[in-house]
């Protein structure tokens, strides 16, 4: 009865510890219009109250005749407080080169380490991962695969017929304009079901394949 009592107590002073909730795992294809299916990339998202843990995982493999001509694999964690980046940490790794990428804030600014040196970016930069449709909410945007922080703008969010392998969806589409051209996906609840990133003047697609709900501590 005592233990209940304290327990009550805690939840009026608005003393309770913050809710965990169970991470949430998105996994989509990458389409190449000219290869095919490419490769896999995922996004693990896990809240607790205004902090949110984001683990991202790419792995692309580009074959012809059997033999594989390009490939990239990465790891990247992002740490959010409410809706301001506070930590990034990233390894891409193409063919054979590595790439780290370290981003944390500091004094008022978010500062990115690569091999080239450090820079500070605005303290509200954004990651290129368009996990969220809070990702979009910036002027800025620091490459998640270079470090490299460029003004960005952001447009649309009306409703649109978009046509995916299989099916044509009527999604939100935003388009993210800077030194590259992106295209985002939403649907009404902020489900990123597709994004495409123009590399090159090729589009390359990522599709949602699975969204689950993990065990709490799972990944």
């Amino acid at each position: 009865m005592r233990l209940h009592v304290i327990v009550a107590l805690l939840l009026t002073a608005g003393l309770a510890v913050p809710a965990l909730a169970a991470p949430e795992r998105y996994d989509y294809r990458v389409i190449h219009p000219t290869y095919g299916d490419i490769g896999t990339y995922s996004n693990t998202v896990e809240r607790r109250g205004e902090d949110t843990e984001v683990h991202s995982e790419l792995r692309i493999a580009i074959r012809m005749l059997g033999i594989v001509i390009y490939r990239q694999e990465a790891t990247r964690t992002e740490r959010w407080h409410g809706q301001k980046l506070v930590w990034f940490d990233g390894v891409t790794v193409t063919n054979g080169e590595r790439l780290p990428v370290h981003g944390e804030a500091k004094g008022g600014a978010f500062v990115v380490t690569t091999p080239s040196g450090s820079v500070r970016a605005p303290a509200e930069v954004h990651p290129s991962n368009p996990w969220s449709p809070m990702v979009l909410k910036t002027d800025f945007m620091m490459s998640t695969r270079t470090g490299a922080v460029q003004p960005v703008h952001v447009s649309g969010g009306e409703l649109e017929p978009v046509k995916l392998p299989g099916v044509t969806l009527r999604l939100h589409q935003y388009e993210v304009v800077s030194d590259k051209h992106q295209f985002v996906w939403l649907d009404d609840r902020g489900t990123p079901i597709a994004f495409r990133t123009v590399e090159k003047g090729t589009p390359v697609d990522f599709v949602l394949t699975r969204r689950e709900q993990l065990a709490s501590g799972d990944r």
